[in-house]
């Protein structure tokens, strides 16, 4: 196993207990990430949030040598279900044709400005 990217940082710069994402053989598993940027969450809406969400998982598939076309599952939760149809109009466009199974669930999320989070799992492929 391994960790990929920095340790992160909460509030007054406390190292948090988790990584933002792990490998396990083939497999990266990236942690829910929310809109939230030193220390505060930004984005006006779920649509805003979702697009931050996505820039933050490329980056750290990147760290990883992956895409979001390696992405296999994601897992979602919306703090509001009536955000679904605009979510998903941004999650359809960050994957384009790319169709990776997905759980998505309506839930109150740790941060009560956050609207949307998003986990994904991706894997490496023996041959492009």
């Amino acid at each position: 196993m391994e960790i990929v990217g920095p340790p992160l940082t909460g509030p007054a710069g406390m190292i948090l207990p988790l990584s933002q994402a792990v490998t396990v053989g083939d497999l990266v598993f990236v942690s829910g990430q929310i809109a939230l940027r030193d220390g505060k969450i930004i984005g006006r809406d779920v649509a805003e949030q979702t697009e931050i969400v996505f820039d933050g998982i490329e980056s750290i598939l990147t760290m990883a040598g992956l895409t979001l076309g390696d992405v296999a599952k994601t897992t979602v939760w919306l703090a509001r279900a009536p955000d679904f149809g605009e979510f998903n109009r941004v999650y359809a466009a960050r994957f384009g044709d790319w169709r990776p199974a997905r759980s998505t669930v309506v839930s109150a999320l740790v941060f009560p400005e956050a609207l949307v989070e998003i986990e994904v799992i991706a894997a490496r492929r023996a041959a492009r």
